[in-house]
């Protein structure tokens, strides 16, 4: 007769609450910033005329690239010099990026702050989760990462509301001002409830050659997709740059064979759980960071939404991941990553291709695009934010900041990857500008992704160890 797990009942301390609470205020900067922007791309084009939907879209892209490519050398530093420390300095930086986002006079400076704020996020967000899941008993770290990672929804659902406004009724430079006081109430708040964590010495030198080499190579693969349809896709310059990424990918690959502490440590590697939700995490994440811009840009491109319009019509899909990631970490705990997982990815799926059947020029909300973001939002809920669990949580804890970068850093690679593969399938058209039916191809793409990161997902363990 099969054994059943009876539900956990350790105790979370009220410190465990409060490190939660301030390491998950760091996450909706974050997100808050990415969701702002998502809204933000539009209006951004329209104040440089100059540029296409393919240069606005590295507004996106670059900060992606920068963080995914210096998120693991700082998880790493994190353990290895303190995580408090590190999230501190990430903060700092982004705040900078931000005010500088604000102020940039051509669309090249707003793009290189945008780098730097991906700097300082990636410094934040291996650091911040790092101290919450020490902070918690391993038997309830997935409600801790859930809760953690909801915020991530939840400022998603903000940013659209908040966004659209000040972008409506003052500038898209407003919504990136919005950043330096959220950031700066979540360094003060950090300050006074969190206490560095215990140095792990043993965390080496980073690879900081192999992390730009990473970056380099999703850098230019993006460049080679986006540009694709322009350059040509047999021309010089896009051979060029798929050359240049196979070369970079094979460096990485041998230098993650012999460097004393390599860019993805192979004591992750070793472990099961950690391998099979980092793969799933990149596939995933390849539809995930594209479903919101592609959203933005049907509703403003095709169904014809002013900006304020457009926040409206997509809070739906945040909030329902908010509510989704919020119920799927308890069940996790109860029932194991898998059980929750795959039914989250093929909701995604589903939701995806409702819009491929209903989404037309001139949709009608309710029946057409409401059920998809519903289905799409309880996919993004109960995928990432479970996944992220599942790769932490059969991990030394001495190593879990570097591990939480390291997942991280396969959805940010994906993402960066996925915009591009977005914005390239929305090119397709004769005259080059998105239409209804290179919208059904992003919308296929999108669930595309979610149903082979589901398939992956299968092979994740029933439930954690907890040893």
């Amino acid at each position: 007769m099969k054994q059943v797990t009876p539900p956990t009942t350790a105790r979370v301390s009220r410190q465990a609450w409060k490190v939660l609470g301030a390491t998950a205020l760091t996450n909706f900067v974050v997100g808050l910033d990415l969701s702002i922007t998502n809204v933000a791309v539009p209006d951004i084009g329209r104040e440089f005329i100059s540029a296409s939907t393919a240069d606005t879209s590295w507004v996106l892209t670059f900060y992606m690239v920068t963080f995914a490519g210096f998120l693991v050398v700082a998880g790493r530093w994190a353990d290895r010099f303190g995580r408090l420390r590190m999230l501190n300095i990430g903060i700092t930086c982004f705040v900078v990026g931000a005010g500088l986002a604000a102020a940039a006079p051509s669309l090249p400076i707003l793009i290189v702050m945008r780098g730097l704020q991906g700097v300082g996020a990636a410094m934040m967000a291996p650091a911040s989760l790092g101290l919450a899941v020490a902070a918690w008993p391993i038997e309830r770290r997935g409600t801790a990462v859930a809760v953690w990672s909801s915020t991530l929804a939840l400022s998603t659902a903000v940013g659209p509301v908040v966004g659209g406004l000040l972008i409506e009724y003052g500038s898209w430079r407003w919504a990136y001002a919005l950043n330096v006081p959220v950031a700066i109430v979540a360094l003060v708040w950090g300050i006074a409830v969190l206490t560095e964590s215990v140095r792990q010495p043993e965390a080496g030198t980073p690879d900081l050659v192999g992390a730009a080499l990473l970056g380099g190579a999703t850098g230019g693969l993006a460049l080679a997709i986006v540009q694709g349809q322009e350059w040509g896709w047999a021309s010089p310059a896009v051979l060029g740059l798929l050359v240049m990424c196979a070369a970079s990918i094979v460096a990485v690959a041998r230098r993650s064979a012999r460097h004393p502490a390599p860019i993805v440590p192979r004591a992750l590697l070793a472990v099961s759980s950690f391998r099979i939700a980092f793969t799933s995490l990149f596939l995933f994440g390849l539809g995930f960071f594209a479903s919101l811009l592609a959203m933005v840009l049907y509703f403003t491109e095709i169904a014809g939404y002013s900006t304020v319009t457009v926040g409206v019509a997509i809070v739906t899909l945040p909030v329902t991941a908010l509510i989704s990631a919020n119920v799927s970490g308890p069940l996790a705990d109860r029932f194991g990553y898998r059980a929750v997982v795959i039914p989250g990815l093929l909701l995604f799926t589903l939701g995806a291709l409702w819009l491929c059947v209903r989404a037309g020029p001139d949709p009608h909300y309710l029946f057409d695009v409401l059920p998809a973001l519903l289905l799409l939002g309880a996919g993004i809920g109960a995928g990432p934010a479970i996944l992220n669990g599942a790769a932490v949580s059969e991990v030394n804890p001495a190593h879990f900041s570097v591990a939480g970068a390291v997942a991280q850093t396969a959805r940010q690679l994906a993402g960066a990857i996925g915009v591009a593969i977005l914005v390239a399938i929305l090119s397709t058209s004769a005259s080059g500008e998105p239409t209804i039916s290179t919208f059904r191809w992003a919308f296929a793409y999108l669930g595309s992704a979610a149903a082979l990161a589901s398939l992956v997902a299968t092979r994740l363990p029933a439930r954690p160890s907890s040893g």
